[in-house]
């Protein structure tokens, strides 16, 4: 029988939903979605100036297996978050900072759905001629001896 997990965007998703703190970026929570989401809305264009967006994807999924024991794996799984804002710079650090303590508040799993979650790497894609901040953040999302079937 395989193991059941959460998916990786789903673990993202929830830390990020469940430990976000509004009082740490100027009591706003910023709309957080899935992109791959079908659901009605989906798709449209975002109204920045009426609230900011963190939208995530998956963009990699690496299995490695162990040299001795070729019954589990090494799952990572390298989730996207597109974070976007045009308050101001000041808003998007602290919004910056607030996802940085959420991804480490979990960096030791859960016990259940993944063992590890790592902040990587960040990307800067602002355009400041036009007001917006915008940065793409790789969370990898880890589980160790997975077994396989």
């Amino acid at each position: 029988m395989v193991a059941t997990f959460k998916e990786g965007i789903d673990v993202v998703i929830d830390v990020l939903k469940d430990n976000w703190n509004r009082g740490n970026t100027d009591n706003y929570k910023p709309v957080i979605i899935d992109i791959a989401e079908t659901g009605a809305e989906r798709g449209k264009r975002l109204d920045l100036d009426r609230t900011d967006y963190i939208m995530v994807f998956e963009t990699a999924h690496n299995e490695e297996t162990p040299e001795l024991l070729y019954d589990f794996v090494t799952t990572r799984i390298n989730i996207t978050v597109d974070m976007r804002t045009m308050r101001s710079r000041k808003h998007f650090q602290a919004m910056e900072n607030e996802l940085r303590r959420c991804i480490h508040l979990k960096r030791k799993g859960d016990g259940a759905n993944f063992d590890r979650l790592v902040y990587k790497t960040r990307t800067d894609l602002s355009d400041r001629s036009k007001k917006l901040f915008r940065m793409n953040y790789q969370i990898e999302v880890v589980i160790f001896a997975e077994l396989i079937p």
